[in-house]
């Protein structure tokens, strides 16, 4: 990956002209815009990696960090899949001009596909834990998360032995990648289909009864995956050359990148910095409310055992004790708590 060659912005100019189509040169917008959104990426690494590192501390462990770290990884795809496909780079005499590789392996099933997918199965956690009242592992936990990433790959496999042609090949006199129309109706169908079943999980879970706002976060991930869905979809169709336009390529990766944020935020963030400026004070408080609402089961947390935080706040120091009728109570002395929180 390189950046502008004066030489090559012009022939991809006159080449645009003799197809009867104006190309705005890449130019320093788009420098700044890969300079800024990769220190953005960076800090987010620092944070995926803060969540890694606390993965054992409760608040944190509730909101499912493996999934969030391969959140991370997914919209780091998407983004250099953009630098790629929205023209954002010289691709010329680089690895990037293997456009089914960055452009469909790269932002379409590592990136746009899977982190729809890791919605709807954090949405399908929290129905089998709330809802139905099962365990989120075994062999049906698995079957369907199973299906659905079987099914990525059979997709990517039969992409891979198709002709250029017919799925997304490289143009050399327009340096961009261009992906065949019937592969792009499929592609945005597949993700509107992905969406209407998030939809419906969560609607199913519109009633369940939780502590730290996890509906919310679901209703709020959807609301952002329908926006983006919905931006992405109008800008392929409505503008099929948009990658041309300095503004509208610009404004296409500004958008996947601040929806993909918004998302990881919005479930992280309060943990995040809770764990990060008040550890132990905001442990304590979640353990509280958690036990006067009485869902410690639907977070793996019992009395029959006693825990005690140590004064990094993990929860990793166990004791057995006799098993408690109240299932809500929590005991409390100084920083011991009775509870268990399950792996």
């Amino acid at each position: 990956m390189t950046y502008p060659n004066p030489e090559v912005e012009k022939i991809r100019v006159m080449a645009a002209k003799s197809l009867g189509m104006s190309l705005d040169m890449r130019y320093t917008g788009d420098l700044v815009i890969v300079i800024l959104l990769s220190c953005i990426y960076g800090i987010n690494l620092l944070a995926t990696l803060f969540v890694l590192i606390n993965r054992n501390y409760p608040p944190i462990r509730s909101k499912g960090p493996l999934i969030l770290v391969v959140m991370y990884i997914s919209s780091a795809c998407w983004f250099i899949g953009d630098l790629q496909v929205n023209g954002h780079v010289t691709l010329v005499n680089s690895s990037m001009t293997d456009c089914r590789g960055y452009g469909f392996w790269v932002r379409i099933l590592l990136g746009v596909c899977n982190i729809t997918g890791l919605i709807s199965i954090r949405a399908y956690i929290f129905y089998r834990i709330f809802v139905r009242s099962l365990p989120a592992r075994g062999f049906r936990f698995f079957l369907p998360i199973g299906t659905f990433f079987a099914c990525l790959l059979a997709i990517g496999i039969v992409i891979s032995v198709l002709s250029p042609s017919k799925s997304v090949e490289y143009v050399p006199h327009l340096d961009l990648c261009s992906m065949d129309k019937p592969l792009k109706i499929t592609i945005y169908v597949l993700l509107w289909v992905m969406d209407g079943f998030t939809s419906v999980i969560t609607w199913r879970n519109r009633n369940i009864k939780s502590s730290f706002r996890e509906l919310r976060e679901m209703v709020f991930s959807l609301v952002i995956m329908f926006t983006a869905l919905i931006f992405n979809t109008a800008m392929q169709f409505a503008h099929p050359y948009y990658p041309f336009k300095s503004k509208y390529r610009i404004a296409s990766t500004i958008f996947d990148t601040a929806a993909c944020n918004a998302i990881w935020w919005g479930i992280m963030a309060k943990p995040f910095f809770q764990c990060l400026f008040r550890r132990q004070q905001y442990l304590h408080e979640w353990m509280t409310k958690l036990c006067e609402d009485g869902l410690q089961k639907e977070y793996q947390v019992s009395s029959s055992q006693t825990m005690y935080a140590n004064q990094d706040g993990n929860m990793d120091q166990y004791k057995e004790v006799p098993e408690v009728k109240d299932s809500n109570s929590i005991q409390t002395t100084g920083s011991r708590m009775s509870f268990r929180y399950g792996n």
